[in-house]
């Protein structure tokens, strides 16, 4: 296993609060300490972009731009075992998204994708719990897109199949008219790629669960009797005999109403809905027990360890809860640790459970400082 992946530099221009910040990172473990609102999730952000270029926190990147401006830049100097890389992202509205990796413009986000490992846990991380399937599925395509390039072109060809029978479905909805030899050409080709997807998703939420129920013990200190299990239409029939069997239906719905894109995942406690009778402790700890788990079976995919963002950690934490969670960083080997809190005093305590040397920044309105 290699030591992972190292920031050593990151640079922000116009990106959302910042219209110029320049850090440099000399440990594994980094924190950020500051009022709400000053720009702690912002960094986290910054780096999580980088990593996999996008933002953890908006789908339209208008938001990721500081107010007023039209683009935003990114850079960072990052280690990746015997290399070093000078990442860059360039964004304006209007034009495509601009990689460059090492002076050398990356035209192609699958071969991207997963170079630096990358992963976040956020407070709004509980519409994994609360929101719809769509969450559940984006927590198992992040880890698998970065650490598989087939499964992430598998999905984007699934998608583009997906949208196109969509399209048919509503066309001969709207005209009276059956396409048939063009819509059972259709079934076939998504029925081909959706097995190879439901196949990896299936033997990785296998793997995942176990790790998470070791890790959601080792935080709650208790027994708790938890699950995660892989729902799917096509554990009991192929896709292409449920796509024949609901044809009418779909030309009624004008959608396509069975397939991997409404997998889910079931979260329960002692044998309930999760959502139902889960406090927001026993939520937040089944988060950040999933999210550990992910980073391990990534970092095992990867032969790397991943950066892990930490964010607002705190929350709806108990101190136990909190302490527990700050052994099990200590007991495992991690890559390098971005946390953030509002709290120093507070955040200087539990790293040094870590056992690990660190640094924290300071944020105000204003200004951003090292401390020490």
């Amino acid at each position: 296993m290699d030591k992972g992946l190292f920031i050593e530099h990151l640079l922000l221009r116009d990106f959302k609060n910042y219209p110029h910040l320049e850090l440099k990172f000399d440990n594994n473990l980094v924190a950020f300490a500051g009022e709400n609102g000053v720009g702690k999730t912002n960094i986290l952000d910054a780096i999580y972009y980088i990593c996999t270029t996008k933002s953890y926190l908006n789908t339209t990147e208008q938001f990721n731009f500081r107010h007023g401006q039209i683009g935003m830049f990114l850079q960072a100097d990052v280690h990746l075992s015997d290399r070093d890389y000078i990442v860059q992202m360039k964004v304006v509205k209007g034009r495509k998204k601009e990689i460059q990796l090492n002076q050398v413009k990356e035209d192609k986000l699958t071969q991207y994708i997963g170079k630096f490992p990358v992963v976040m846990i956020a407070p709004n991380d509980n519409m994994i719990i609360l929101g719809s399937s769509e969450e559940r599925r984006k927590l198992i395509d992040n880890i698998l897109c970065q650490s598989d390039y087939n499964y992430l072109e598998e999905l984007m060809q699934y998608n583009k199949i997906l949208a196109n029978r969509n399209a048919l479905l509503k066309q001969m909805a709207e005209q009276s008219s059956m396409s048939s030899d063009l819509l059972e050409t259709l079934d076939l080709m998504l029925s081909n790629i959706a097995e190879p997807i439901y196949l990896k998703r299936k033997a990785f939420v296998e793997k995942f669960s176990v790790k998470f129920e070791k890790i959601y013990h080792q935080i709650s200190q208790r027994k708790e009797n938890i699950a995660i299990s892989y729902k799917s239409h096509l554990h009991d029939k192929s896709l292409l005999m449920l796509l024949k069997s609901q044809r009418t239906k779909d030309i009624l719905l004008q959608r396509t109403s069975s397939g991997i894109h409404l997998d889910d995942l079931d979260f329960t406690l002692d044998n309930q809905p999760l959502k139902k009778v889960g406090s927001q402790g026993q939520q937040k700890t089944y988060v950040v027990a999933m999210k550990l788990a992910l980073y391990y079976l990534l970092s095992d995919r990867k032969k790397v360890s991943p950066i892990l963002l930490l964010d607002d950690i705190f929350e709806k934490f108990d101190e136990n809860r909190v302490e527990q969670l700050f052994k099990v960083l200590s007991e495992h080997h991690y890559g390098q640790i971005f946390i953030t809190d509002t709290h120093e005093e507070r955040l200087s305590k539990m790293l040094s459970y870590v056992g690990k040397t660190f640094e924290i920044y300071k944020l105000g309105k204003d200004y951003v400082k090292k401390e020490g």
